[in-house]
């Protein structure tokens, strides 16, 4: 009976993991709770939520973007240039594009599906481009394999591609058409900020493509409110609270013993 009991239990116990571990997973993009190729689960990095409170002299990391920036916060992070700290933009759809013109930038980002014949895969978006300008994100390297990224206008090149690159707009793999080839730049700087037209970089199956450029941005903060890093999951989101919040776990822990408690005091009264 005893060994039928620790069966049970134990049963329990691993669905109960398979269970947290699905419920706590996701399949969305560039999310940090997915696990998958596409998601950003191994790029380590600590999370900020406040602008106001980004240490100074630290790397800010806005990835692929997808909310509005206020005012306010707008302002921190102009504060934050200005007392010398690295924002470095990685965006693809033009979503950055307000926050820039906010900042004051002339660099927009130019949404396109860049492809090169200047490859060594099968697949035309992921190639390499060359490190042409003088930066510390990029000391050592001389090429990053990128896929397909877009462009960006402006600022000081610090990525660019051969001649062999052209807009694939209608996404076939082949030029044709009205796509034409020419060199397009995919990163670029103005003072201490940079934008990356690629925010595939951090994405789980890039990153042994690029181990020295990802190793010299470390150690980066992450701003997790604008950045597409987190989640719709609402138990995921659940969790998390929980876990920021102090005294919330404590909290539903006492939940849940005390009813545990009054049943067992009562049976004892009994």
């Amino acid at each position: 009976m005893e060994r039928e009991t620790w069966m049970v239990l134990l049963i329990l116990f691993l669905s109960g993991a398979v269970a947290y571990a699905h419920v706590t997973t996701t399949t969305e993009e560039y999310s940090r709770y997915n696990p998958g190729w596409n998601g950003t689960s191994g790029f380590a990095a600590e999370e900020i939520r406040d602008l106001s409170k980004i240490p100074a002299g630290a790397t800010l990391l806005i990835l692929a973007p997808d909310r509005p920036f206020s005012s306010g916060e707008t302002g921190y992070l102009q504060g934050f240039l200005d007392s010398g700290g690295h924002l470095l933009i990685a965006d693809e759809e033009g979503n950055a594009n307000q926050l820039l013109t906010d900042l004051g930038s002339a660099m927009r980002v130019r949404p396109a599906n860049l492809s090169s014949l200047d490859r060594d895969h099968a697949t035309p978006g992921l190639f390499s481009v060359s490190v042409v300008g003088n930066d510390t994100f990029f000391a050592g390297v001389g090429t990053i394999r990128v896929n397909r990224p877009a462009a960006i206008d402006g600022g000081e090149p610090l990525l660019e591609t051969s001649i062999l690159t052209w807009d694939d707009v209608d996404g076939d793999g082949r030029p044709g058409g009205k796509e034409t080839f020419g060199a397009a730049v995919v990163c670029a700087r103005e003072g201490n900020l940079t934008v990356l037209g690629d925010p595939s970089l951090f994405i789980n199956a890039m990153l042994p493509e690029n181990p020295e450029f990802i190793d010299n941005l470390r150690p980066v903060l992450i701003d997790a409110t604008h950045s597409r890093t987190g989640t719709t999951s609402p138990v995921i989101n659940t969790i998390t609270w929980i876990q920021e919040t102090p005294g919330a776990a404590t909290v539903l822990i006492a939940l849940g013993v005390l009813p545990v408690a009054w049943r067992f005091r009562r049976k004892r009264d009994e």
